[in-house]
């Protein structure tokens, strides 16, 4: 295989993955050293490729394109799915919003963009480290959620919408005051 054509393959295998792809796994699956792949990398970035070397492998930034922001309320013990049916739709969990009676509006990102971040949010829950912020508010919250299109944050509604932890958007969060139930 010629260098074009593996730096394409190196691109379309970190695209494709849900989670990184280490550089020993690519350099398997094209039977190059690991140096060949780090030298190829570099070029990837010089061609403008947004891609980048974490503890974990090599992932590629793409931007969701669309963004919306969904109201959810549930248990503790219901936070695991919630998360696991919006990242196993393909959509990141930007962010965790809630509408405290007395702080009023509480927002923290949480950028969970797969199972592993959302068992690592879990983890931190169930260890007792943190607690989740809905609690402050018996379970009621809102997310922004993103993806690559407006068929994905839909799918997203109507499972979470089946599972019944959806609930209908209200004026608080587009600027009124009634807000968390």
């Amino acid at each position: 295989m010629d260098p074009q054509a593996r730096r394409k393959k190196i691109i379309e295998e970190v695209q494709r993955s849900n989670s990184p792809v280490s550089g020993a796994a690519l350099a398997r699956l094209l039977s190059v050293s690991r140096q060949v792949i780090v030298q190829d990398m570099a070029v990837i970035r010089a061609e403008g490729v947004d891609i980048e070397a974490t503890n974990r492998g090599y992932v590629i930034h793409s931007e969701p394109v669309v963004t919306r922001i969904i109201k959810c309320s549930h248990t503790e013990e219901q936070i695991e799915d919630e998360l696991f049916t919006i990242v196993d739709a393909g959509a990141n969990v930007d962010n965790i919003i809630v509408n405290h009676r007395f702080y009023n509006r509480i927002e923290a990102p949480l950028n969970i963009k797969s199972r592993r971040d959302a068992k690592e949010y879990i983890e931190a829950i169930v260890s007792g480290k943190s607690k989740s912020l809905s609690s402050a508010t018996s379970g009621y919250h809102y997310h922004t959620i993103s993806a690559e299109n407006e068929d994905i944050l839909d799918e997203i509604e109507q499972e979470l919408r089946a599972k019944g932890v959806w609930l209908p958007l209200d004026d608080w969060i587009f600027g009124g005051d009634n807000g968390c139930n």
